[in-house]
C-alpha cells in the first residue's frame, strides 16, 4: 500500500511539474516581432481549469495522504466473494505460486504504464503543438482525475476493509491484507484510459482518426490487462476489479468531458461506425477536424 501511495504521489508531482512548465511558457513575455498567432486547440467556449477544481483536487490529495499515513485496517470487515466472484476465481486464478507471482509482476508493469499515456498527451500539447494553454489544462485535469481516484480508493479500503482473496486472515499470525475493495491497480489504469479516450475523441491530438482511436484502444487494453492480471494473481476478486475499473474510467473520462469538453459545439471528433463504401459488414473510422 505504501508503494501505491508513493506511486500516486509521483504521478501527482509529474502532473504538477508539467503544468508549471506549461504555465511558465504561457506567461513568457512576448517578443517585439511575434509570429502570427495560430490559436489554441483548447477552444474558447471550454472553461479553463477552475479554482474550485484546484481546491477539490488539493483536498482529495491531502485526504488520501492522511488515510495512507494512518495505514490499513488490521482486521477485515468483509471476507469472501459475492455473486460470481468465487466461480470466476476458480476458473482464472493461477494454479501455481509461480504463475500468480508472474501475473502480479505483469500487472505492476501495466499499472505503472497507465499514467504515462495521459502525460504523453500533455507532452504532445506542449512540445508538438507548442500550446501552453492546452498543455496546462490537460496536466491539471490529469492530476484532478487521479486525485479523485486515489482518494476514493483509500477511503473504500478503510470503509469496507475487504480481505484479499489470497490473505489468510483466519490463521493466527498469518498475513492479513484488507485492501481488496476496490481494485486500486484497476482503478488507476482505467483512469488513464478514460483521460486518453476523452482527449483523443474530443481533441484529436494526433490529427488522424485512426491514430486517435488507436491511442484510446491502447489505453483501454492496458486497463483491461491490468484488471485481469489482478484476478489471475489472486490479489482481487472480480467484483473488486469491475468496481475499480468502472469508477476509474468514470473519473478519467468524466472530469474532462463533463467539466470542460461538453461546453459549446463539437467540431473535432472521432467515431467508429458502418461504412457503406467498403460493404455491408464493414466498420469505418471517421473524424471531423
Amino acid at each position: 500500500m505504501l508503494r501505491r501511495g508513493r506511486f500516486l504521489l509521483l504521478c501527482a508531482a509529474l502532473s504538477v511539474l508539467t503544468a508549471e512548465r506549461a504555465a511558465l511558457a504561457q506567461s513568457a513575455p512576448l517578443k517585439l516581432d511575434p509570429p502570427a498567432p495560430t490559436g489554441s486547440l483548447w477552444r474558447a467556449e471550454w472553461p479553463q481549469y477552475r479554482t474550485s477544481e484546484g481546491v477539490l483536487t488539493a483536498v482529495s490529495v491531502l485526504a488520501a495522504g492522511a488515510i495512507l499515513i494512518a495505514g490499513p485496517l488490521e482486521h477485515p470487515r468483509w471476507q469472501g466473494g459475492i455473486l460470481f466472484d468465487d466461480a470466476v476465481r476458480n476458473q482464472l486464478r493461477g494454479r501455481t505460486e509461480y504463475t500468480r507471482h508472474a501475473f502480479r509482476r505483469a500487472g505492476d508493469y501495466t499499472y505503472r504504464l497507465s499514467p504515462v499515456l495521459p502525460v504523453l498527451d500533455v507532452v504532445v500539447a506542449a512540445v508538438g503543438y507548442h500550446d501552453p494553454k492546452l498543455a496546462t489544462n490537460l496536466a491539471l485535469l490529469t492530476l484532478e482525475a487521479y486525485s479523485y481516484t486515489g482518494f476514493t480508493y483509500y477511503a473504500s479500503t478503510e470503509i469496507f476493509g475487504r480481505a484479499r482473496p489470497d490473505s489468510q486472515c483466519d490463521v493466527p499470525g498469518a498475513a492479513c491484507e484488507t485492501q481488496s475493495f476496490y481494485g486500486g491497480h484497476a482503478a488507476i489504469s482505467a483512469t488513464g484510459a478514460g483521460l486518453v479516450c476523452a482527449n483523443h475523441t474530443r481533441l484529436a491530438l494526433f490529427g488522424n482518426p485512426v491514430l486517435d482511436v488507436a491511442a484510446c484502444a491502447l489505453a483501454a487494453t492496458n486497463a483491461l490487462l491490468t484488471g485481469t492480471t489482478r484476478i489471475v494473481a489472486d490479489r482481487h476478486y472480480t467484483s473488486d476489479v469491475l468496481v475499480g475499473t468502472g469508477l476509474g474510467f468514470g473519473f478519467g473520462y468524466g472530469v474532462p468531458v463533463l467539466l470542460h469538453y461538453s461546453y459549446g459545439k463539437k467540431s473535432d471528433s472521432v467515431s467508429i461506425g458502418p461504412d457503406p463504401n467498403c460493404g455491408p459488414n464493414c466498420l469505418g473510422v471517421h473524424g471531423t477536424f
